[in-house]
């Protein structure tokens, strides 16, 4: 299945910049004009949880003003810009890991991430490790 991006890095050299590619590529797959928070996080290479942080730290806008228990949409555009920026990517990455990296580290979470409760072959109880 061709991507919007693979479009876009196939036929750059057809437009004048990324953003135009991405502008044409957008209009050729018949995006609509506004994402929500599902097509957002798949279009930008997000989870759908990591959009929520992203708009808290300021890095994404919802259109309109919506009540925090609404539905949240984006303008396709912007998103399309934003994913074609390398630097916006790199600090938006940035923000996320360190979102999850304090909340383990709130958490008191020391198994770098692993799943808790679980040590490879064993089982954790009472916090002691023990095999299979």
């Amino acid at each position: 299945m061709l991507t919007v991006f693979t479009y876009i890095f196939m036929n750059a050299s057809d437009f004048g910049t990324i953003q135009e590619a991405a502008l044409a590529a957008w209009a050729t797959r018949d995006l609509p004009a506004r994402l929500d928070v599902a097509a957002t996080a798949r279009l930008l290479g997000f989870a759908e949880h990591d959009i929520q942080i992203l708009m808290g730290a300021g890095m994404l806008t919802p259109l309109g003003d919506p009540a925090p228990n609404a539905a949240k949409w984006f303008a396709t555009i912007k998103l399309i810009r934003l994913a074609t920026d390398p630097e916006w990517l790199h600090k938006a990455t940035k923000v996320v890991t360190r979102y999850w990296r304090q909340k383990r580290e709130r958490r008191g979470d020391k198994t770098g991430g692993a799943i808790a409760g679980h040590a490879g072959n064993g089982l954790i109880e009472n916090g002691i490790a023990t095999r299979v």
